[in-house]
């Protein structure tokens, strides 16, 4: 299984990515893979 982030925020290190990169790393710890896509990129 893969989980897919679509983070829409337009800052990197803003309140939404620390809050995608603490649930993502939740769920990493139980060995499912994870990908962060940004849509400012």
């Amino acid at each position: 299984m893969k989980i897919i982030a679509v983070n829409g925020s337009p800052r990197k290190g803003g309140n939404t990515d620390l809050l995608l990169d603490e649930v993502l790393g939740i769920i990493k710890r139980n060995q499912i893979e994870t990908e962060t896509i940004f849509l400012e990129d």
